[in-house]
């Protein structure tokens, strides 16, 4: 009697014991599968900026003159977590910031020569990664909000400022002027952080000879998060 008890039990062990080593394999799988899946998605939100890269700055087809007034200013209102307004105290700056989204690696320009345009498809302040803001230098009769960004300082400051009213401080570090027919090879630097810091990219395309029309050159400055 004692012997048929005995081969019950070890019976009820073994099988106890196969349960449960499939539970645990199982809860191993799980952990495997929501690694990486984990590290997929992390992996995939770091490299989004630069899934496009911006090989030209498109051109500035007869966009508005017209300045908006400081209460139009005052009034405008976008997404907490976007870029609402830029300035730059030096150049005595405070502009609008529009979004806007690239099209085939062209980055678009506002369509006021006083707003600036923040590439949707970067990174928005406070993201640690990198913010893509173009604006125009020269309108048909007006100068545009960037016409003195080459004039600019490394330790110079900028400012963005979100919808929700948090503001953002960041540093000038680099002033790069790229001739406008390597574009290709080397705008996609505005995409690149520096130091591994949350990086703030300003793009304008500016004339080389005051006396030309064609727009033969691009200004990128990039500063990082104070």
């Amino acid at each position: 009697m004692g012997l048929k008890i005995d081969r019950r039990v070890n019976k009820t062990l073994k099988i106890l014991g196969i349960v449960a080593l499939a539970i645990l394999l199982i809860c191993l799988l799980k952990i495997i599968i929501w690694e990486h899946n984990y590290y997929q998605n992390k992996s995939s939100e770091e490299r989004n900026p630069e899934q496009i890269v911006i090989t030209e700055l498109a051109d500035a087809i007869n966009p508005s003159e017209e300045k908006p007034s400081d209460e139009e200013i005052a009034k405008y209102q976008v997404t907490k977590g976007v870029p609402r307004y830029l300035e730059i105290p030096r150049l005595e700056i405070k502009a609008r910031v529009k979004d806007s989204n690239v099209n085939e690696h062209i980055l678009p320009l506002p369509e006021n020569i006083y707003d600036v345009s923040w590439y949707s498809g970067s990174s928005r302040p406070g993201d640690n990664r990198v913010i893509m803001i173009s604006g125009i230098s020269e309108g048909a009769t007006q100068h545009g909000v960037f016409a003195n960004l080459d004039s600019l300082e490394k330790g110079n400051e900028i400012i963005l400022e979100r919808g929700d009213g948090e503001r953002f401080t960041y540093e000038v570090r680099e002033i790069l002027i790229i001739d406008k027919k390597e574009a290709e090879n080397k705008l996609s630097i505005a995409q690149k952080r520096i130091d591994d810091k949350e990086t703030l990219s300003l793009i304008t395309a500016r004339r080389a000879d005051e006396s030309k029309e064609i727009f033969n050159s691009i200004v990128v400055v990039r500063a990082t998060k104070k």
